[in-house]
């Protein structure tokens, strides 16, 4: 089995960029469905449920720490430049 994780800690724009970009890795085989640049779930009540898919300008909202949908800060949010704006993982296993 292999996975890994990044720790993303840059400018929300460059974080766009890097998941908009065409890499021919991982990005492509999420975005070939062409429903937006992120998907993204919330849980209630321990429900869980799909939000909307993100375009490029709301996951960049989103990156920067503010609700995609209203632009209001979710938590507290920091500001210098070692802030982890998000932290990507991908877990791979056995197909058998």
């Amino acid at each position: 089995m292999h996975g890994g994780m990044k720790i993303y800690a840059g400018a929300p724009v460059a974080a766009r960029h890097y998941v908009e970009a065409d890499r021919g890795r991982v990005d492509d085989y999420y975005l070939t469905e062409g429903t937006g640049v992120a998907r993204r779930f919330t849980t209630t009540d321990g429900r869980v449920a799909e939000l909307g898919p993100l375009t490029g300008d709301a996951y960049e909202t989103w990156v920067a720490g503010r609700d995609p949908d209203t632009g209001e800060p979710r938590g507290q949010l920091r500001t210098d430049e070692h802030a982890v704006r998000f932290a990507e993982v991908v877990v791979n296993g056995p197909k058998t």
